[in-house]
Parts: C-alpha cells; structure tokens; sequence
C-alpha cells in the first residue's frame, strides 16, 4: 500500500464513525423503552357473582420503568431518564377454566408522587357493585365488566357533608355488607351501592368492627395448606380416620368421648408424616351427670389402604366436615408429592372403599384458598423455586374437573396458561 495514501484512509475512516455516531444520535434522540417487573398482587382475590354465574377476580399491581433518550445538543451525545410507573390492573378468570376472560387497568401512579407505597385492595360485593380500595380512596366498579361507577368525587357529590373528610388512608376503611368510612371528623359512615348515598353506621360491638376491618385492610388471603384439611370423616354414618399410627392411638384414647365431636382434640404430628386409614367400632362412654357420649373404641387400620405424604382430607367450604363427593362416592386427599422443594401438592380421589379414581399433581407447595364450584374446584396456591440460589415465589390458578382430575391453570405473574 502507498504510503502516501495512510494519512488519508485514517481521515476518511474516523468521518465515517463521526457521521455514524452522528446518525445514531440523531435517530435516538426521542428514542423511548419500558420495562415490566412481573405483576403481584393486592390484596386477597375474590369471586364474584356477574349475572349470578362466578367470576374470579384478582387485583394486581405491577411496576414500569420507562427510559426516553434526551439530546444534549450539538457537543453532547445526551442522556436516558428513567421515569417508574406503577399500574393496578384487575382481571376476571373462567372458574371452569382458570382461563382470563379480560383485564383491565384502573389506575396508574407515578413513583415520585407515591406509586410505589399506593396501596390496592378488592373489598366486597354489594349486588351488581364491587367496592375497592385504589392509592388513596374507596372505588365502586361493575361486576360485569369493571367499569367505573363511583369514586370519592361521585361520593362526595352525592354528601356534601363528606366534602374534604373521606380518607386518603386504607387504615380507615372497612366493609361490612358495603363500603364502610371513618370519616376525618371520627364519625363513621357505610356508602350505599344502590345511590352511593352515606348512612351512619353503627358495629355491633368494638371487636366486630376491629375483626372487619383487619379482614378489609391487613388480611392478604393468608391461608394455607393445613387451613382446609381434617383427619377424619363420617361416610354413611361410620366412623373413618386419617391418621399416623401415634394420632390413632390417641384417638383410640377417648374415656371423655371428645375425639368424635371434635377431631382437633387428637394430637397432630407436626414434620413430616405419613397417614393411612382406620376404622374404629363407637360405644358409649361412661355415664356423666349429662349423661353419656359417643367415644372410639378398638381403632384398628384398614388392611390394604393407602399412604400418603404430609396429608389430610379437603374439607366442604365453610366447614370443618370432609368434602363428599359423588358418582363415585368417596373423598380427596391433599397430600405431597415428596418433601424437598421438587415436590408439589397433590389431590387424590377416593371412593368409599379407598381406591383411587384419580391423582392431579398441583402447580404449587401451598394452597391458599380454593371455591367450590358443581362439579369442580378452583385452587389458589404459591410455589417456591429456587434459581442460582436466589429464592422466588409464583401464585398459580388451577380450575380441577372432580369427575376425571383434569387440571387446566393459569400462571398469575407469567400471565399466561400454566401448560404454555
């Protein structure tokens, strides 16, 4: 290569880098990018009634960083600002399905004017009105669709002698068959869903009020596992255990005749733990100024019945009996699939005679809440998986068919079908 020529390919090769940082510049300035945490959710998730058929609903919040490119004139090659929004989105799901049927966003809140402390929480249901809590006031939204029907504006047109005193904090609220407000003066008041019209409102007592308001304000949906599981059931009137070979000798030792009545009175083993089934002949305990009571004798074990992991029988919703099921009549086991963080929990069906019809392994270590449905269940759990030693957690919706085990979910902060 001529020597003369150097000078002049190293000019020409340091303007066209010039000229494309140059472009480049010019093409970014105005350039903008978002990005998404995944959503997590606010407050315990409801079912609501829509036209009298079930609709799950979940609030969720989720936060946006947004990045936009500012020029910084001629001599300079500018900067990214970073803008974090925070979005309450609530979304309906198919309680045969887990499937979303929609979603939508109700608010947005800018970190800088509070977004990151805005609280949200789903209240109650007062007809075809659903009561919330958003950042800094009571919102009333449809049940068919969650269209905005009151907020603290409507609400204080409709009281004018509420103007100015409806709170900005969760703190003051609660629900009680409607939307309850401790107003800034101390005097409380329930918001009427049918005209959005406050009447005074009066608890029955301090630790109703004090129970009502924790539930509508602190109470995140915090069940668990243990929390829908009992040890014993009565099928056609005879008497079925699930127990450890040490809770049935317990059992088994019923002088007062309490294990019947109240099966909590049987010591549990806590750890892990391994339950099958006994049966047990009831006789009458000895005669007490009440008189006598039913009592367990003889608790023998079930030749041939199966074991299960860290188990219990899933109770009917709103009791503490065990859910019966029928065409075959029989009962579902919660139990573990194994002990360490691969294992899942499981439901088995049963019939009367304890064989198997059918195991559904669940997408998640702990169960939340669950809704009966004819025919069906729809779970609510948390799973914990650990990546490169950094511990995360992932809630998860499954809608169960009691006729054939078949699962269908949906992944809460994926936002997409669990079988996706």
């Amino acid at each position: 290569m001529n020597k003369h020529l150097l000078p002049a390919i190293g000019f020409y090769r340091r303007a066209v880098a010039l000229v494309g940082a140059i472009s480049l510049l010019g093409v970014c300035s105005g350039c903008s990018r978002s990005s998404f945490r995944p959503p997590e959710r606010e407050g315990p998730p409801a079912l609501v009634k829509e036209g009298g058929e079930p609709r799950f609903w979940l609030l969720q919040k989720q936060e946006e960083q947004r990045s936009r490119h500012i020029s910084g004139g001629s001599r300079s090659i500018g900067k990214w600002v970073t803008e974090i929004y925070y979005h309450f989105d609530l979304q309906a799901h198919d309680p045969a399905t887990a499937d979303r049927i929609w979603k939508k966003r109700l608010l947005t809140v800018k970190d800088d004017v509070g977004g990151h402390n805005a609280q949200g929480r789903l209240l109650g249901q007062e007809g075809e009105v659903v009561w919330l809590f958003l950042n800094d006031g009571p919102v009333a939204v449809s049940s068919k669709d969650a269209t905005t029907l009151a907020d603290r504006k409507t609400i204080e047109e409709r009281n004018p002698d509420l103007r100015d005193l409806i709170p900005k904090d969760l703190d003051f609220y609660a629900y009680d068959g409607g939307v309850v407000i401790i107003a800034a003066d101390a005097r409380r008041f329930r918001i009427r869903a049918s005209d959005f019209a406050a009447e005074p409102y009066t608890a029955p007592n301090d630790d109703y009020f004090r129970q009502v308001q924790f539930m509508a304000t602190r109470w995140n949906g915090g069940y668990h596992t243990k929390d829908f599981l009992v040890r014993q059931a009565m099928p056609d009137g005879r008497w079925l255990g699930f127990f450890t070979e040490k809770e049935a000798a317990q059992a088994g030792n019923d002088e007062w005749g309490d294990h019947i009545p109240k099966p909590e009175t049987v010591h549990e083993d806590n750890g892990p733990t391994r339950r099958t089934f006994w049966s047990a002949r009831i006789g009458k305990t000895k005669e007490f100024t009440e008189g006598t009571h039913d009592r367990l004798f003889d608790v023998t074990r079930m030749p041939g019945a199966p074991e299960f992991l860290n188990a219990g029988l899933l109770i009917r919703q709103g009791t503490r009996e065990a859910l019966r099921v029928e065409n075959p009549p029989g009962f579902l086991v919660v139990h573990r699939t194994r002990l360490d963080e691969e294992g899942r929990l499981a439901l088995t069906r049963l019939d009367d005679n304890l064989k198997t019809q059918w195991t559904t392994t669940l997408p998640f270590h702990d169960l939340r809440n669950r809704f009966e449905s004819p025919g069906g269940l729809l779970l609510y759990g948390i799973v914990q998986q650990t990546a490169k030693g950094v511990t995360g957690s992932s809630e998860h919706l499954v809608a169960l068919n009691l006729a054939d085990g078949k699962m269908q979910s949906w992944n809460v902060p994926a936002e997409k079908r669990g079988d996706q």
